[in-house]
Order: C-alpha cells, then structure tokens, then sequence
C-alpha cells in the first residue's frame, strides 16, 4: 500500500472553535476517496491544511512522504477543485485556462476542448458572464484535465443540474481509468458518488469517525430492529442511534462489528438487522443528540 497523503494528530481550532482534533488519516496511491462530513465538521479546513494554505496548529503531513514546510515543490503534484474559486473576473475562459494549465506538467489540452464543447462552455467569454454552474464546470475540467497525482474536488457540483452532474461523474471515472491518480471527492451529495468510491472517510466534529473500503463500510452498516428490552441487551447499546419507535418496538442504526455474545442475542431474541446505504449511514451518523432515545 503505497501512501499519497498522510495526515499525522493533526489539531486546528478558530478561537475556541475546535476544527481538527488529533486527526490521522492515510490516503492512499491512485484511489477514489469520499470526504464526507457536515458543514463546519472539518473538511476544507483539513483540505487547506493538506494544501498548506493553512498551517495546522500541531501535528505533521506528509504527500508522498515529503512535508510541504520543508519541500514545498511537493505540492505541485496536488491540484485542488473548489466550489468558489477567486479567478481574474475580468478574464476570458481561455486565459484561465492558459494560466492554470502551466502549473501541472501533464495538463491535457484536448480534454479541456472537448470538455468545453461537450458543456457548451464558450472559451472567448469572460468569466465573470458564466452562471454559477458554468464557473464550477470551468473549475472541474481543470480539475479533470490536470492529470495531478492527487486531484481534490471540494463540493464540484454547486451550480449543476442533475444531467451535468451526472456528466461530470462519467468523465471523472473515465479519466482515473485512462490516467490513475489519488482522487478525494468533499460532497453532500453521497448518493450520486457510492458507486464511484473506493474508500470512504466521514469527519465529525472534527474526529474521523470512519476511514475504510467502502465495502467494508456497507458491511458494518446495519438497522437494528426489535423489542425495546431485547435492544437494551446488546453490548453496543451505547454505540446506537435511535431511528424510530412504534409502541414497543424501536429501530436504531449501528455501525461497527458484533461480538460473538452479540450475534447469539440478535438470532434468540429476533432481533431484525438490515443493511444502510452509504446515505442513510452518515444522516443517522450526525443525528443530533436531542433525538436519542431514553435507555
């Protein structure tokens, strides 16, 4: 397993605001990851810190084993989509494009041309004339056409309806088949992307609260059904989050795996278990603590 991005107990915090708390994460060579979380749970920051546009308070990381403190050359193998990007907005498409292709040595210039024709993007217009979602196709295709190591798409589909986004998936898969290469995806629209993902990594509250294959993942992802006492014998009863409740019956949803005294209760007792999608496992992930059920 070779490592492109490693993130080492790394903590940032605004004022009082913890943003990052002790994080470690690994992301590895040539995969797709999802970089999930709610707003404020710590994404971009983490991205900013990756990028060094952002000096972390304590903590190290590393791209592909060098720090970017002490080799900043480093960061030329990264290339960062955003969903507001502070281009000239008295500058024409084509001018962006032209400055930012000189930053990465395997910029693909027929891409970008077919990519603008295929989105009816017009490179003689000025940027500030483009919608929001034209601007986030301008940014994406430089993403796309970059052929960076380690390209991060920070919420790439602001602004795009559903035929565009779908568009934009195809084309990025497509171009991680032809061309191999660390791709982080930071979205809330987890749905359209499960199928695209090999590893998922959710963030709250600043902690990594999951980091795996996404197979894994759906493996350990489940509702658990039954009597309200059955329930309250399981082992992991601190670890679920209520779901729902009809008369005496409840359902939570759990992540993680179960012991042996565990599985012998679920099959006794008849306690139901179904699966999550990769959805409905981060929406029941950040339930606020408010709803928990009474124990």
């Amino acid at each position: 397993m070779e490592i492109a991005i490693e993130v080492k107990n790394v903590s940032h915090n605004f004022k009082d605001k913890i943003i990052c708390d002790e994080i470690c994460v690994n992301f590895e060579k040539n995969k797709i990851y999802g970089l999930l979380g709610k707003n404020g749970a710590g994404k971009s920051t983490l991205i900013n810190i990756i990028t060094n546009q952002l000096l972390c308070k304590s903590g190290d990381i590393k791209i592909f084993g060098k720090s970017p403190k002490e080799d900043i050359s480093v960061l030329d193998e990264i290339c960062v989509v955003r969903e507001k990007e502070f281009f000239q907005k008295e500058w024409k498409v084509k001018d962006i494009f032209k400055s930012y292709s000189y930053f990465y040595k395997n910029y693909d210039y027929d891409l970008q041309e077919r990519l603008c024709k295929l989105f009816e993007i017009n490179p003689k217009l000025l940027y500030k004339k483009l919608s929001r979602g034209m601007k986030t196709l301008v940014s994406n295709i430089i993403g796309i056409c970059s052929n960076a190591p380690i390209t991060i798409f920070d919420e790439p589909t602001i602004g795009l309806d559903a035929v565009n986004r779908q568009e934009f998936y195809s084309i990025l898969l497509d171009s991680y088949m032809n061309n191999n290469r660390t791709i982080i995806i930071s979205t809330h629209l987890i749905t359209e992307i499960e199928e695209l993902l090999e590893k998922v990594v959710i963030i709250k509250d600043g902690k990594i609260k999951v980091d795996d294959y996404i197979d894994e993942v759906k493996e350990k992802s489940y509702y658990i059904s039954g009597n309200r006492e059955d329930l309250n014998r399981l082992s992991i009863l601190n670890e679920m989050t209520f779901v729902k409740s009809f008369g005496n019956n409840k359902t939570c949803s759990y992540y993680g795996n179960f012991n042996n005294e565990d599985l012998m209760l679920i099959e006794n007792l008849h306690i139901d278990l179904d699966k999550m999608s990769l959805q409905e496992l981060f929406v029941n992930m950040n339930k606020k603590e408010d709803v928990l059920y009474e124990r």
